[in-house]
């Protein structure tokens, strides 16, 4: 930790801390790496003004629909791994995702999960 400002981050990293949810992000819209893995998030949202964001990973959490990323057009890496997703939607704005992590979800459609491949 050093004394730069929060608003001028660019990386955060809150891992392992049990957040239920997402919130408190406002004024930090230069993140462009969000670690948010092994929590127990339930919903993506308040994260829709982070637009600089490159790398989100949100991997062992209890997510079950995947919302809230449609201004997240930076996005290149995306690790939704081992969550309880079911139908894999709402990632059709992100032209630039070239990592996309979904092993161990609840997905029902193996062939939507190709096509987004």
């Amino acid at each position: 930790m050093n004394d730069e400002p929060l608003w001028t981050l660019d990386h955060l990293a809150l891992s392992y801390k049990n957040i239920i949810e997402i919130d408190n992000l406002m004024g930090l819209d230069k993140l462009t790496t969000l670690q948010l893995d092994n929590n127990i998030i339930c919903k993506i949202h308040n994260i829709t003004h982070l637009v600089n964001l490159e790398w989100l990973d949100l991997s062992f959490n209890l997510i079950s629909k995947i919302e809230g990323l449609d201004t997240l057009s930076k996005l290149s890496d995306l690790s939704l791994y081992n969550n309880k997703i079911e139908e894999l939607s709402g990632l059709e704005k992100l032209n630039k995702l070239n990592v996309f992590s979904i092993g161990m979800n609840l997905l029902k459609n193996h062939e939507v999960a190709i096509k987004y491949l």
